[in-house]
């Protein structure tokens, strides 16, 4: 049975995955505006982002190859500690640049970014592992905690608004100017915000892990985690061998059970398609949107960024909900869903190759649609996220490390999908930025 205070803890854990990383990206709208990358500066938080990847990287490494047993909670708890200190300090020294290699740079941002990143990169192979110690109904939680980290800081992005301008023409120097007004609060008051709630997600993860015994029994493991350490091995070494081979025998040694390759969800075709996939979407929804998405939008009007962007992460927060009603197996629709979802990724990218004077500049609808693929696109790649996760989960319960490759997989693609874009934002020139009032 489902214990409610476990459900609560896990999700509110769950929400610490990819906070600090959502927050940053929903003040981009009032960022561009002040440090000296302008429109670019979403793709050097990118590239800060997937280096951070060198700690999933690191953590791989010592799990598979060598015999180190490493410690998942106190790891976590550390990491949850270190995530929450640097919060703090992006409250404080966001908008401190220097001089690099003849250029002003946003130095503290990149470095406290990658170090949050760090912490929400090796996640997707620490957390979901840890998880699956627990019953799979709580690996939903996490899920639900995941969206919840996309969720919480798109709510206070939109009650904090974001800064805008008038064009108005200036009967002095003869030109039209723009005219800007702040947003309710600043850079500094969201990130204290945000430091509160990863405290409380710290709190969470200490209750859940070493005070569980004051509401339930301690978490056991399901069947299919239950084992020594050199069943553990053998299990994932067995899931290597060719699927030609893996028939199972019954106990008198002549009669073969069904075997894996017998059961479609047990094809290892299948297993790739799906790993495939995961890594598409996550291109995309990691890599190739967050690096273009300020020149499909502010092209428009800031507030338009700000829509795409707290809008987006809204909508990523309730997709992850979806799969609770809706969740398809099929590889055949999930194929689908994955091309509607990269259509709408198409769309902005490109508009944002059209920028700064993209289709329907001077029209509202042109800022609605740029909104609205936005919204689409971030819903469908959540969604797909999860799905695919669950369904990989799924088709083999019995073993650990498909979550740890699924975890893999997500930042393969995400990695791919930033080192693609990144020189073609600062170095191919296709995309411009332009300056405001400039086309009035």
């Amino acid at each position: 049975m489902v214990n409610l205070i476990t459900y609560v803890l896990v999700a509110i854990f769950g929400s610490s995955s990819w906070l600090s990383t959502n927050s940053v990206w929903m003040q981009l709208s009032l960022m561009v505006d002040t440090l000296p990358e302008g429109w670019s500066l979403p793709s050097y938080l990118s590239v800060a982002v997937q280096i951070a990847c060198i700690g999933p990287l690191i953590y791989s490494i010592l799990h598979k190859c060598t015999n180190f047993d490493i410690p998942k909670a106190p790891v976590i708890q550390a990491l949850l500690i270190l995530c929450t200190v640097f919060t703090l300090l992006m409250a404080f020294f966001w908008d401190y640049t220097q001089t690099v290699f003849g250029k002003e740079r946003s130095t503290a941002l990149i470095v406290i970014m990658f170090v949050m990143a760090l912490v929400n990169a090796t996640s997707n192979v620490l957390f979901l592992p840890y998880m699956a110690t627990f019953h799979p109904t709580y690996l939903t939680a996490y899920f639900v905690g995941m969206g919840l980290s996309a969720l919480i800081p798109s709510l206070f992005s939109l009650i904090q608004g974001t800064s805008n301008f008038d064009c108005v023409f200036n009967a002095t120097s003869g030109i039209v100017e723009a005219q800007f007004h702040p947003a309710r609060f600043g850079v500094r008051d969201f990130n204290l915000i945000m430091f509160v709630w990863m405290g409380i997600a710290t709190a969470s993860f200490a209750l859940l892990h070493w005070g569980h015994e004051c509401w339930t029994q301690p978490p056991t493991p399901p069947e299919s985690v239950k084992g020594t350490k050199s069943e553990d091995v053998e299990r994932e070494l067995d899931e290597l061998q060719p699927l030609n081979q893996s028939a199972k025998y019954s106990g008198n040694g002549n009669q073969p059970t069904q075997s894996e390759d017998e059961d479609p969800r047990h094809s290892f075709q299948r297993y790739c398609i799906l790993l495939g996939c995961l890594a598409f979407i996550c291109a995309q929804m990691n890599g190739v949107v967050p690096s273009i998405q300020s020149f499909s939008a502010l092209a428009y009007t800031p507030l338009t960024y700000h829509l795409a962007l707290a809008l987006g992460n809204l909508a990523q927060a309730l997709a992850c909900f979806l799969p609770l009603w809706f969740q398809p197996r099929s590889v055949s629709i999930l194929v689908i869903l994955t091309g509607i979802a990269t259509t709408f990724c198409g769309y902005i990218v490109l508009i944002a190759s059209q920028s700064p004077t993209p289709w329907l500049v001077h029209s509202n609808w042109g800022g609605i649609l740029s909104v609205t693929a936005a919204v689409l696109a971030a819903g469908f790649h959540a969604y797909l996220r999860t799905v695919f996760t669950s369904v990989i989960r799924e088709d083999n319960p019995h073993s650990e490390s498909r979550l740890f490759w699924c975890g893999v997989y997500m930042q393969v693609g995400s990695f791919i999908g930033t080192t693609v874009m990144f020189p073609l934002v600062n170095y191919a020139q296709i995309f411009q930025s332009a300056v405001p009032c400039a086309n009035y």
